[in-house]
């Protein structure tokens, strides 16, 4: 508050008394001590010289002529620059009531007359100490909330920029287009970063050309679309190239743009540079750290989604090119399979009209009717035909089998593209599951009974009737019996099972009843690592038939293809050497969509047995 440098002298004081002997004693006491020291006779010069220049403490009589040293104070006391003045009341007056009223209006202390110079000093020196150390603990509490709002605008820039960058990144990484990508990204940064253009190029490093995707222009000329040849500004292009941004004034207005300021940013990779982000404003503008930073995040992310966007257009080309490959090759087994349908049928003709000439032309021994041999004459032995080799049948058998083989493999080819092409509408019936299971599996009882295999039946009693395609159940338990006849080796059983099992006792929500019907055999078990491929096309378990009877590695693919045509599903299961395949078929219309009106026409539909 002193008009003074206070390296100088230790304070300025101000000493208020209508009497001048006082004001000499006192002046030159103080002065001698260091202090400066200012005189006044009454109280408004007193208040008058507190206004022109603030002192650091005021020593103020209390009885004056004109206006007494309580209105003094209390005057200075509401005047907001002045209140903080430490002021010493000096008086003649030593009552108890006195010195309370010098407080109550303001006063820091009290010196009573006559005074003592050590006193009054020690007094003098005690309230400047006093006033020095509040004044410092004012400027700290300046400085700390200075240094608060500072931190706190700094935090909140932070906070804005990671809000800023995290909406940037979210809007940017959410697409997989690239245009899409690059005009999130130049709106977002023209937007945050308040600039007149921004905008965002790809790289063709074959050309040496940047081709401009697209910009944001508040109030410049667009550039979007255009082509620019690295060649025409090498300095600045060969800064990006090598992965480093930069900023400039341009000297000479540009004829387009005028005078501007310009930030360059290169969109790198891991891998290369793919492209810039160019940012531009008023040539008195400069761009700060953070709004640097903010463009080389935003970058980085956008070289990222760039790069996702590449990969998952490369990935959608090859599905794409994988698809056709995929639908050539169904077509080509389709027409193969056609082609070779009508030959194997004439060769399968053909063999069988070999088999009845040349039993014909031999007749078995085991026929003959005569116990007592002939005995052959001379001519009779010369007209006689060899008897037929025993290797003769052996071929025509293999001849059989192969030709058999490769039937059944151009029947499943085929049902396999129909079911693929799902055109073929299911001709639905009801099935009595009890009498059609033991139907259906009369031939495989010999065939297990000739490999030493016991089959076995497991059939819930009271089973529903169930409205389905009676030839795709039927192909669909033949083949999972087959293959259990073709892997069970000797001793071991297969078991046929059919239940049903209850909407309350299934895992899932919102089930209803399921009919199970399982194929169980023994003394086998599938490889978890090979569970997975089983239903694949052409697809076998190497090192898994015990009797060499070999298939078309298409038979669970079918399986797959029919339970799925269903509306059902099929799992298997193999552990501690048993493996069991279940198709589970829903017991409700809603399931098949040929099934919705089965109510209506239950009542006319025939019940296969």
């Amino acid at each position: 508050m002193s008009s003074h440098s206070e390296s100088a002298t230790k304070g300025t004081i101000l000493v208020v008394d209508d009497v001048p002997d006082n004001l000499r004693v006192l002046s030159a006491l103080l002065t001698h001590e260091g202090y400066t020291v200012r005189k006044v006779l009454n109280g408004k010069l007193a208040l008058k010289a507190v206004q022109a220049a603030p002192p650091d403490l005021v020593l103020l009589d209390i009885r004056m002529a004109d206006m007494d040293g309580y209105e003094v104070c209390q005057q200075l006391k509401v005047m907001p620059h002045m209140r903080e003045i430490p002021i010493i009341f000096l008086s003649a007056l030593n009552g108890v009531f006195d010195k309370v009223k010098a407080f109550q209006v303001g006063g820091a202390d009290y010196i009573a007359k006559p005074f003592h110079v050590e006193e009054v000093l020690a007094r003098v020196e005690h309230q400047l100490t006093i006033q020095t150390l509040q004044r410092q603990l004012y400027q700290y509490s300046l400085d700390l909330e200075a240094q608060v709002a500072t931190r706190t605008a700094q935090l909140q820039l932070a906070f804005d920029f990671e809000a800023t960058l995290k909406r940037i990144t979210d809007r940017v990484r959410d697409s997989l287009d690239e245009t899409q990508i690059l005009q999130v990204a130049v709106q977002e940064l023209a937007i945050a970063v308040d600039v007149r253009s921004c905008n965002a190029a790809l790289y063709d490093l074959e050309q040496h050309s940047a081709t401009v995707q697209y910009e944001y222009a508040a109030s410049l000329t667009p550039i979007q679309g255009r082509v620019l040849n690295m060649n025409n500004f090498t300095e600045g292009y060969h800064q990006l190239l090598h992965g480093q941004y930069f900023q400039f004034c341009s000297l000479l207005p540009n004829s387009h743009r005028g005078r501007v300021v310009m930030l360059a940013c290169p969109i790198v990779d891991d891998q290369r540079v793919l492209g810039d982000l160019w940012l531009v404003n008023p040539s008195e503008y400069a761009f700060t750290e953070q709004d640097i930073r903010l463009v080389q995040q935003v970058a980085n992310q956008c070289a990222i989604a760039l790069r996702q966007a590449r990969l998952y257009q490369t990935l959608q080309t090859q599905v794409t090119e994988l698809e056709q490959l995929n639908h050539l090759k169904d077509d080509f087994l389709s027409t193969v399979s056609h082609e070779l349908r009508t030959p194997m049928a004439n060769i399968k003709m053909a063999l069988h009209m070999l088999e009845i000439s040349l039993k014909a032309a031999d007749p078995s021994p085991a026929t003959a009717t005569s116990i007592v041999p002939e005995v052959p004459q001379p001519e009779d032995v010369e007209k006689k035909p060899k008897p037929r080799s025993s290797n003769v049948d052996r071929y025509l058998k293999i001849l059989q089998d192969e030709c058999q083989r490769e039937i059944d493999l151009i029947t499943d080819l085929l049902d396999l593209n129909r079911l693929d092409g799902d055109i073929e509408p299911l001709i639905l019936t009801a099935v009595a599951l009890e009498p059609w299971v033991q139907s259906l599996t009369k031939p495989f009882v010999d065939r297990a009974h000739s490999q030493q295999q016991r089959l076995q039946f497991d059939i819930a009693p009271d089973l529903p009737p169930l409205f389905t395609e009676q030839s795709y159940l039927e192909r669909i338990l033949a083949e999972l019996l087959n293959n259990a006849c073709k892997y069970t080796p000797t001793g071991e059983s297969i078991v046929v099972a059919a239940s049903v099992v209850a909407a309350e006792e299934a895992e899932t929500p919102k089930a209803i009843d399921t009919l199970h019907i399982s194929v169980t055999n023994t003394g086998v078990e599938i490889p978890l690592s090979e569970q997975s491929r089983i239903f694949d096309k052409f697809y076998r378990i190497p090192k898994h038939d015990p009797w060499q009877q070999g298939g078309t590695g298409l038979g669970l693919a079918l399986v797959k293809k029919l339970t799925e045509r269903l509306g059902a599903s099929l799992t298997v299961e193999s552990i501690k050497g048993k493996t069991t395949f279940t198709v589970q078929i829903p017991l409700s219309s809603s399931t098949v969509p040929e099934l919705q009106d089965i109510d209506r026409q239950s009542s006319t539909s025939t019940t296969i047995n």
